[in-house]
């Protein structure tokens, strides 16, 4: 059944006759005979039509190949479009004044399947368009619609605007197409819905020229009654060249049997969300988080006393504390050959580096959870109460503020970038560090491949001895020159790109891009995106520290050395 494209027009609502009707299904008998019923479908008078909010009607007339359902037996097939249709059955008359009548070309009898994908060529009864009614005594009947309806009245003023290809309505998990039974004992909808779901596309084949203005139905969807009122409904339009224009609407009133709810929007041309290109890469992300490890477990044998300790997980990664751990400073300081590696997921492996010994005084990166809001000397003794007990706090602050804050060394002042776990990176090297070889992350199947970026932050400890000046007892120089920030303060991370996975710690990086933790008085404290691109494709990358003249003392770098890291994207190639 279509609906008729002209200017609505008010029409006056007349209610079908009405006949006493039975439990079951009418039969029909005497095959001898054709049955003709004769269905009326015009605007004038003959029949309930649904409305709109506004008040007009969009009344409908039969179409070619339209059937209806007599009890369980469905009829011919109408040879042309009119505005009345006999519809005729070849197995004999039917039992008159009793028959129930169901317009449904999507299910069988009573019932409806309204489709979760339609076309928006007019042919409502082919979306799953669904009706009752009961034969009068003059074996006729005026058909009562029973799914409701919406009206998209979309239009633009742009003369440019490329064509519509569909539209799709979105609920907030409410069933709008799907099967469902109408009881016809009571003139109601069952409850329960199968195959349901909560959004229809509309489809227009060949797509559809949005006008300035629209003098008859655009388009139009059919969709289960729902109790949609007051929730919230997503529109989405698509168009051709694969840009979309989104909309919310929260509706008034429900879906009810027979209704209509038009949804009028104008459309500019610069509203349109412009589709993301195709990357000829996929993009995998190491997160840190446990529900996303795909390695094989492994043991740390030089851990706890040597007798391992064994990874399943990230989190297991994660050291009991933050200073002098068994995991990253072994039994003594020097064993901890502390490794990680994404296996199956982004290949990126790291190992504490030799550094005269293994162990995080030399370097590394150590899997971390540990965060708490604040970098001020009080908060630091906070965190020490909460991580290590009230006791430690006098015992590691004392005088000489500095030495405190090495117990929380792996803590950030907010949560990781997503999830619970990131990363810390310790070390540097300039003209006095005893290191000789940096912190790295590389490939371990070799191959080369481009990082695309990773999310970085300062630390807590950072962040106090930047903002508060690096504190020691008297007499010491350790601490240079360095009294706190100012205009000319400067600090920076810098990646180094090697093509070799084996380049040594004297190797020349084929590539480096930067990143600023501190640029006068503007200091990182959240989560930062780098992009790491501009390296190309490296099998390993190295992390150092670049600094201002007045972060250098007698022995090098005055601040200590960290950063976080979370998050971190590998391209590899489609």
């Amino acid at each position: 059944m279509k609906k008729i494209i002209f200017m609505l027009a008010t029409i006056l609502m007349v209610a079908a006759c009405q006949n006493n009707f039975e439990d079951n299904f009418s039969t029909i008998n005497n095959p001898a005979e054709e049955l003709v019923i004769v269905g009326y479908s015009s605007a004038d008078n003959t029949r309930t039509a649904f409305g709109t909010p506004d008040s007009s009607e969009i009344p409908f007339y039969w179409t070619k190949g339209d059937y209806v359902w007599l009890g369980t037996s469905k009829s011919k097939t109408l040879a042309e479009d009119t505005s009345l249709g006999h519809f005729s059955f070849d197995d004999g008359a039917g039992v008159v004044g009793t028959g129930h009548i169901f317009y449904n070309m999507t299910g069988e009898a009573k019932t409806a399947h309204v489709l979760a994908e339609q076309s928006a060529d007019g042919n409502l009864g082919n979306d799953g368009d669904f009706g009752y009614s009961t034969l009068d005594e003059y074996n006729t009947f005026y058909l009562e619609h029973k799914t409701a309806y919406v009206w998209f009245d979309t239009k633009t003023t742009d003369s440019d605007m490329p064509k519509l290809e569909y539209i799709r309505l979105e609920t907030e998990g409410i069933a709008i197409a799907g099967k469902r039974n109408y009881n016809f004992n009571t003139r109601e909808w069952d409850d329960a819905t199968s195959e349901g779901s909560s959004s229809i596309i509309l489809n227009f084949e060949g797509g559809y020229q949005l006008k300035s203005t629209n003098s008859g139905i655009m388009a139009a969807m059919v969709v289960l009654p729902s109790e949609v009122s007051g929730t919230k409904l997503c529109v989405t339009y698509g168009f051709e060249n694969g840009s979309t224009y989104s909309e919310t609407k929260f509706p008034s009133k429900d879906f009810t049997s027979g209704a209509t709810q038009r949804i009028a929007t104008t459309i500019k041309k610069s509203d349109l969300v412009q589709p993301e290109p195709e990357l000829p890469y996929e993009l995998r992300v190491l997160t840190f988080e446990d529900e996303d490890a795909k390695f094989t477990p492994y043991i740390l044998d030089y851990a706890y006393s040597y007798a391992g300790a064994e990874i399943n997980r990230w989190s297991d990664l994660i050291d009991e504390v933050q200073y002098y751990g068994p995991l990253t400073y072994g039994n003594d300081q020097m064993d901890a050959m502390y490794w990680w590696y994404d296996e199956g997921n982004t290949e990126l492996y790291h190992m504490f580096p030799d550094n005269y010994a293994y162990c995080f005084w030399g370097g590394g990166h150590a899997i971390s959870n540990y965060w708490g809001e604040g970098y001020a000397d009080e908060n630091r003794n906070e965190h020490i109460a909460k991580f290590y007990g009230e006791e430690y706090v006098e015992q590691f602050a004392g005088n000489d503020m500095t030495l405190g804050w090495f117990l929380v060394q792996m803590m950030t002042p907010i949560k990781a970038h997503s999830g619970d776990n990131f990363c810390i990176h310790y070390g540097y090297k300039d003209f006095y560090s005893y290191i000789e070889n940096l912190p790295e992350l590389s490939f371990a199947d070799g191959e080369a491949r481009v990082i695309d970026h990773m999310w970085v932050t300062n630390t807590n400890y950072t962040l106090n001895q930047l903002y508060n000046g690096v504190k020691s007892e008297a007499g010491n120089s350790f601490g240079g020159n360095w009294e706190g920030l100012n205009d000319d303060a400067w600090l920076k991370i810098v990646a180094q790109g090697f093509d070799d996975v084996e380049a040594d710690a004297y190797a020349e990086p084929i590539s480096e891009a930067e990143f600023y933790l501190v640029q006068g008085e503007e200091v990182v404290t959240d989560w930062q995106k780098w992009d790491l691109s501009s390296l190309g494709k490296v099998a390993k990358v190295r992390f150092n520290f670049l600094y201002s003249d007045d972060m250098g003392g007698s022995y090098g770098f005055t601040i200590p050395g960290y950063f976080a890291y979370d998050d971190i994207a590998v391209r590899f190639e489609k």
